[in-house]
């Protein structure tokens, strides 16, 4: 495309093009009309657009220096052809009076002209500007990209790097696991060859993932940085462009001053013409008027000499007549002359009243036109103040957001952390408990007898897990009729002696009713955990122990029946009457009643809201596996209270291995517990 061909097709769109000052190109185009590609051309052929339109400008120029003489000569015929006025003076006054208007008119078109190139460069500059940040802008992006990208890439190499340990790490623990079963004294010797091993290899991956943490938070800070720095660029750039934005109403409203000082002049000019020329007319006008007056006079004069040579020779009653005639006229003469000066003097006054009017007429235009110009300062200053607030209000969004983008990344990092620390959890529980499972079938082979403990105890804990399940699904549900019911009655000296005052004799009442039996000892019973004295609660708690043989099905019944209140009570009671103790100490034991009503008991002790033996217990019992047994009863109570406390054990270094595994799992599950019986929102 040549620049003639580019000139026509911007003449096509309605794009005018000139020339302005230090050789730059002014566009004055409608809004949407100049895309990029059209911004290129005119790049691209700036050089010959400023040679065409200089040359088409010049001819301009030449043609209106060759048409001045000939509009000069034509000014000078219509001079001529005006009618000489009587007064030449105010025809000269009236000359210089234009010639200074057309001065002042070329000089407003200069400086609109002038104006409108300035205005057309400042837009122009400031498009560059635009465009220049538009591409920072897009750089920066580019830059937070590709910063997004190298994260997510050292996330995912760090990721398959600890997978790949994680699996050789499970690969050897195989090979260990398959070493222990073989013989007992290298799995004692191996063991502790593990234990140290783990230690090492979990010591490792902590440094690791510190390292990681550290390196994820010195690129969010260079991520920070870049951001602060873009955000200060943005400000810079901002703050220029006010001060631009200043100094073009600053610059525009001086040419407008100058604009409209230059209007005025020229409405001065024109008034002050006006009024010379009205002026020099109503001289002309009165001069007229006067001669008229003085040959009106000249030509009566004559007449009345002639009338008064014919009447000389008349009668002397004509010649009164005339005195009286001529003394009217004096009064007539004197009457005329009075009003044409007051007409004079009212003509006068009119032309002071119409220059004080226009004086003050310039005066107010100018004011409005002051008080205008100082109300569009105002608006341009409003309106600076409020993109400088809504660019304000955009950066502090922008910044909420990113915060708020990097709150959301911390918290999915966390998750995916808990995830995977819980699923690492499990998957190394679950091999524990096969290879435990797995040492305990070859001990069963070795020696059934030495054995004969750990296999009841861990079918007894398999036999408690579904009951468990069941008592949690029917909290508190009758699980057998007590076998203890008979129609026994009970004496008034045992109803006597549980009213009495005496606390001994309440306590020994209470252990009478055990043996009694009956519906009615029951809720004699029952109605003991309301005593005030802890003796009597605790001597309550042993009397429905041993009530009937389904010690379980006796507890279940009277929790069942209690208020909220009576089983906080019982629940205490079965602490402070040492049943707790007991029951603690025959999970270890052999026999599997034992167990089972021991799991039992302290299972609805838990689910009553006791809790602090059972806590106790897990941090000073000597035997491990009583521990890890309770800490499975509290986990299948899914008590949320206890949670706080398995997490201050869990961070503690003194519990054993076994012991914080259970206690983790634990967490987990009465977590997940809690989580799914929420509603839904």
């Amino acid at each position: 495309m040549t620049a003639r061909e580019l000139l026509s097709q911007l003449h096509e769109k309605g794009i005018e093009i000139k020339v302005g000052a230090l050789g730059r190109l002014v566009i004055d185009a409608p809004k949407g009309t100049v895309t990029p590609e059209l911004r290129g051309a005119l790049t691209e052929h700036k050089t010959e657009l400023l040679k065409i339109l200089s040359t088409r400008r010049g001819e301009a120029s030449s043609a209106e220096v060759t048409a001045s003489p000939s509009s000069s000569v034509e000014t000078q015929v219509e001079d001529r052809r005006v009618p000489v006025l009587a007064n030449k003076p105010v025809e000269k006054l009236a000359t210089s009076d234009s010639d200074e208007i057309q001065l002042l008119e070329r000089e407003l078109m200069r400086l609109r002209t002038e104006e409108e190139a300035r205005r057309a460069e400042v837009e122009a500059s400031r498009l560059a500007a635009e465009h220049a940040l538009r591409q920072e802008q897009d750089r920066w992006r580019q830059a937070g990209q590709e910063a997004a990208r190298r994260r997510a890439e050292q996330e995912r190499l760090w990721i398959e790097a600890e997978a790949g340990e994680r699996a050789a790490e499970e690969t050897r623990r195989h090979i260990a696991e398959e070493e222990l079963a073989r013989a007992e004294e290298d799995l004692r010797r191996m063991r502790a060859m593990e234990e140290s091993r783990r230690a090492e290899i979990e010591a490792q991956f902590r440094a690791a993932e510190d390292a990681h943490l550290a390196e994820l938070e010195a690129i969010r800070k260079t991520e920070n940085d870049q951001a602060l720095l873009r955000a200060e660029e943005e400000r810079r750039y901002l703050d220029s462009q006010a001060r631009k934005r200043a100094q073009e109403e600053e610059l525009r409203r001086r040419a407008q001053l100058a604009m409209a000082t230059v209007e005025q002049e020229i409405l001065r000019g024109r008034a002050r013409a006006d009024a010379r020329f009205k002026v020099a007319e109503d001289a002309r006008r009165l001069a007229g008027e006067s001669s008229r007056r003085r040959a009106d006079e000249e030509a009566r004069r004559q007449a009345e000499l002639q009338m008064r040579r014919r009447v000389e020779e008349e009668q002397q009653l004509r010649a009164q007549i005339e005195a009286q005639m001529r003394a009217e006229a004096d009064a007539k003469r004197r009457t005329e002359e009075e009003a044409r000066k007051r007409e004079e003097e009212a003509a006068r006054r009119r032309a002071k009243e119409e220059a004080e009017r226009l004086a003050a007429e310039e005066v107010r235009r100018y004011a409005e036109a002051e008080a205008r110009l100082k109300a569009e300062a105002d608006a341009r200053h409003e309106a600076a103040e409020e993109a400088r607030r809504r660019a304000e209000d955009e950066m502090r969004r922008q910044a909420d957001e990113d915060a708020r983008m990097q709150a959301e990344e911390q918290a999915r990092l966390r998750a995916e952390n808990q995830t995977r620390q819980r699923a690492e959890l499990e998957a190394r529980i679950r091999a524990e408990v096969e290879a435990k499972l797995r040492a305990e079938e070859e001990e069963r082979h070795v020696s059934e007898h030495d054995h004969h403990t750990l296999l009841t105890t861990a079918e007894s804990e398999l036999g408690t897990s579904a009951w468990f399940a069941a008592a949690e699904e029917a909290e508190f549900q009758p699980v057998s009729i007590p076998d203890a019911v008979f129609d026994g009655q009970v004496n008034s000296a045992a109803i006597n002696a549980l009213h009495s005052a005496s606390v001994a004799e309440r306590t020994a009442a209470i252990a009478d009713l055990a043996h009694a039996g009956g519906e009615e000892s029951f809720d004699l019973i029952s109605s003991a955990f309301d005593d005030p004295s802890v003796e009597v609660r605790s001597a309550a708690a042993r009397a429905l122990f041993n009530f009937q043989e389904d010690r379980p099905a006796a507890f279940t019944r009277a929790l069942r029946d209690a208020t909220p209140e009576r089983r906080r009570r019982i629940g205490s009671a079965i602490a402070s009457s040492g049943l707790v103790n007991e029951a603690i100490g025959n999970l270890a034991s052999g026999s599997r009643d034992k167990t089972y009503d021991a799991f039992s008991l302290l299972f609805l002790m838990s689910k009553a809201g006791e809790v602090q033996p059972l806590m106790r217990a897990i941090e000073e019992h000597p035997n491990t596996e009583v521990r890890v047994a309770v800490v499975k009863l509290l986990a299948l109570s899914g008590q949320a209270e206890v949670v706080p406390a398995f997490r201050r054990m869990a961070v503690r270094g003194s519990l054993p291995p076994e012991v914080r595994s259970a206690v983790m799992e634990a967490i987990y599950q009465i977590s997940g517990q809690n989580a799914g019986t929420q509603p839904s929102a």
